[in-house]
């Protein structure tokens, strides 16, 4: 079986066993993904770090518009696979690839804003200009870039998997 799918609040996701550590879907985000769609509707959504667009399939299947960033071309076709698993068309939403980093640093000098903005990077990551990125160190920075684009009254949703900061530290 190359791949199958999963069923989490009445959305599908193709999962590949064959991932690794990575199968497509990250099961502790499942009640974040399940408010997003609560409040998503007539929103416009910027997931960076969107992996296989699991935050976006949600906000979309909730009536926002979304914009899917990732460092993989790979991982955002699986994404509008997800999209397209949902009966969600693709090409209503946007997915760009490149460094989060740097795109948000472009969306800020074009003034382009969201009601919602998401991040939830990977602990650790490499680009492939070598560039490193480490949750624990860059988290701020990353925080610092994404807020000039937050709309007024809007919501930036920060996740983190690493284990080494404590919800304290972290808020």
């Amino acid at each position: 079986v190359d791949s199958l799918r999963a069923t989490e609040h009445g959305l599908h996701f193709v999962i590949r066993m064959d991932q690794g550590f990575s199968p497509g879907i990250f099961l502790d985000q499942r009640e974040n993904r399940r408010r997003l769609r609560s409040i998503a509707a007539g929103k416009d959504v910027l997931n960076c770090f969107a992996y296989t667009c699991a935050f976006s399939v949600a906000a979309a299947a909730g009536g926002g518009k979304t914009t899917s960033v990732d460092l993989s071309k790979a991982y955002l076709d699986w994404g509008r696979e997800n999209f397209r698993a949902n009966k969600l068309n693709p090409d209503e939403h946007d997915f760009i690839y490149g460094d989060v980093f740097d795109w948000l640093k472009r969306f800020a000098k074009r003034g382009r804003q969201w009601d919602i903005v998401l991040l939830d990077p990977p602990s650790f990551g490499t680009t492939k200009k070598g560039k490193v990125f480490r949750a624990g160190k860059d988290y701020f920075e990353l925080v610092r870039l994404a807020v000039k684009l937050v709309r007024p009254g809007g919501t930036l949703f920060c996740s983190t998997n690493l284990r080494s900061i404590s919800a304290e530290q972290f808020v």
